[in-house]
């Protein structure tokens, strides 16, 4: 059976309570890629959980891989050239989409909230919007996966081997969280998914996000204004749900509006709230357990997934 466990900002001890919760008698591997040059700064956590962790090291082997395989490193940098260029653009179309939810919301002077059939169109636009940038983001990503096969790439086997080898032997993951984009990346390179299919996972903060199947950066304090924003595809161990960890800082949670707009911007994917306390569980893949948790319904209420039920 395996089983993944999603929390928001978690300290070292809290981590260690959770793999104590599943019964994890054994060496853990980390993942600490998100911290990126800090990747080994593991001691704390370490210590925690009980010693004897293996640390994963993907940042160091991503960075390993580029230096080994400069054709495939060369190619890496025109994919994310051209996947900037597409969000850039993606930016560009979502805030005039975003703008046009609220001229239309606030024409009709009665809609306290997004409901009515031209706000139930405006909002579908940018529903579309997100659905096509995700559908964009894929189809490059698996063009180059096509041209450049990442298993028939010597340096990137290797670590890939060596990443499975090492898990094999541990009895969990654990997924810290730091820069999603570094994460994710070195996930997805050093295909830590496919490693993962019997074995207990808790990510926290970042790690949460990068384990589900869609990534969403949430950032409404963001000074340059930029838009809550469909950035990609984690490694979808956690699929049907969109985490947001740290949302009491992230989000504005007293804006109903807003809420629901992003509720329904990533239907059927449930909003999950996941602060300090809040968990979910996902057990062989399936439905996520969400009585520790919060999510967001389309009216933009936040409920326990009890009561929402």
């Amino acid at each position: 059976m395996s089983v993944a466990v999603l929390l928001g900002p978690a300290g070292p001890e809290t981590v260690a309570g959770e793999f104590g919760r599943l019964g994890v008698d054994g060496p853990i591997a980390l993942v600490t890629a998100g911290w990126e040059e800090r990747e080994r700064n593991d001691a704390e956590l370490d210590r925690a959980v009980g010693g004897g962790t293996r640390n994963l090291g993907l940042f160091g082997r991503r960075l390993d891989i580029l230096e080994s395989d400069p054709e495939y490193a060369e190619e890496m940098r025109r994919v994310r050239t051209l996947l900037t260029s597409l969000r850039e653009v993606y930016l560009v179309q979502l805030r005039h989409a975003l703008l046009g939810i609220e001229a239309v919301r606030q024409h009709d002077a009665g809609a306290r909230r997004l409901s009515g059939v031209q706000l139930d169109e405006a909002i579908e636009t940018v529903r579309a919007l997100d659905e096509r940038h995700a559908a964009r983001l894929e189809a490059v990503l698996g063009e180059f996966y096509a041209l450049y096969p990442p298993h028939e790439r010597p340096a990137i086997a290797s670590h890939r081997d060596a990443v499975a080898s090492i898990v094999a032997q541990c009895s969990a993951v654990a997924i810290a969280g730091g820069h999603v984009g570094v994460l994710t990346d070195c996930l997805h390179v050093c295909n830590l998914g496919a490693a993962l299919a019997d074995v207990p996972v808790v990510a926290w903060s970042s790690g949460a996000m990068a384990i589900a199947e869609r990534v969403m950066i949430v950032d409404d304090h963001d000074l340059g204004g930029v838009p809550d924003e469909v950035y990609g595809a984690g490694i979808g161990l956690a699929r049907g749900v969109v985490p947001l960890p740290a949302s009491a800082s992230r989000l504005r949670i007293d804006d109903r509006n807003h809420l629901a707009l992003l509720a329904r911007r990533l239907a059927p994917r449930v909003c999950v709230l996941l602060d300090e306390g809040d968990r979910i569980a996902v057990v062989d893949g399936g439905p996520a357990d969400f009585r520790n948790a919060r999510v967001v319904g389309p009216d933009g209420m936040v409920r326990s997934a009890a009561t929402a039920a």
